[in-house]
Parts: C-alpha cells; structure tokens; sequence
C-alpha cells in the first residue's frame, strides 16, 4: 500500500517531536550515567530517534531552537544556514 508523503509542514512537526524526545532521552542517559545503571536501552533509543531526523532532514545538521521558530514561516532557512 502506498502512502501520501508527507508535507513540509508534517515533516517539521515530526523532527520537532523526536527532538524534544531526543533532549529527554539525553537527560535521562545522564541520570543513568549518574547514578551508574545501564544505559543500554536509552542509547539505541537515541541511535534510533537520531537515524529517524537524518532521514526526515535529509541528513542536513539543524538547529532545533531555530528551526521550530523560523522555519516554520520560512522553509528556506534551513537552507540558508548551510
């Protein structure tokens, strides 16, 4: 079955919901790291999530501060950063 692809709009919503996934997964794999428990389960959490944003961006490098603010009026920054 073939699916719509998604639209600029879709796939900004979704890096911005894996990156705000991302930064909690990163403070969690700190507390763990404090506190010396295992850390597996989170860090391929985070290979995965980080695998999932290069294929949503093409694996161009982001800004996620900006480009919730910016991009999202302006889907040329993140171009125009590079």
């Amino acid at each position: 079955m073939e699916h719509e692809p998604l639209t600029y709009y879709e796939k900004l919503e979704n890096v911005f919901v894996l990156t705000e996934t991302k930064n909690m997964l990163e403070a969690r794999l700190k507390e763990l790291k404090a506190s010396q428990q295992p850390t597996d389960s989170v860090e391929d959490d985070l290979r995965k999530i980080k695998e999932e944003i290069e294929e949503y961006t093409d694996g161009v490098a982001i800004n996620p501060n900006q480009m919730v603010v910016t991009a999202l009026f302006n889907p040329d920054v993140m171009e125009e950063d590079e």
